[in-house]
């Protein structure tokens, strides 16, 4: 039984990790790439209606960078949990995903991918970072229930 365990904690550690890093490049075309990116997402922004387009590309990027940090590290992974369901249910909003059916691969991208990786992220609210987390690591250093 140990081993399972284990070997949960493992899975658990990876999945973390992959919802994660799945947010870097999302992050890197809106804040590192350079304008010519930027630009570009903010035009894209601009095609879906967005109010104030270049500010919302940024506050984009920020958030896309904080939910990359949370999950890569398992830091205050529950707060992010949450928090990156919420963005991933208004950026399916603002995207008109729900008004392009249910299909990715449909013209404009339709809702079920962006609704299954807000469902993903919103797990961890059940089980925050796992063993292999900051949350964990600072868990033991401060005993502060934020961190369990």
């Amino acid at each position: 039984m140990v081993q399972k365990e284990m070997l949960m904690t493992w899975q658990h550690f990876l999945i973390r990790i992959y919802l994660g890093l799945n947010m870097l490049p999302h992050c890197s075309e809106k804040l590192f790439l350079g304008t010519s990116s930027y630009y570009q997402e903010v035009h894209d922004f601009m095609l879906m209606g967005i109010i104030d387009p270049k500010f919302m590309v940024i506050l984009a990027g920020i958030i896309e960078f904080a939910i990359f940090f949370a999950f890569t590290f398992g830091f205050l992974t529950r707060i992010a949990a949450v928090g990156a369901s919420i963005y991933l249910l208004m950026t399916t909003l603002l995207g008109h995903h729900f008004t392009n059916g249910f299909i990715w691969v449909s013209p404009g991208g339709g809702w079920e991918f962006p609704i299954m990786w807000g469902f993903l992220y919103l797990t961890f609210l059940l089980t925050g970072g796992g063993l292999f987390s900051l949350d964990s690591w600072l868990y033991k250093q401060s005993k502060l229930k934020i961190f369990r």
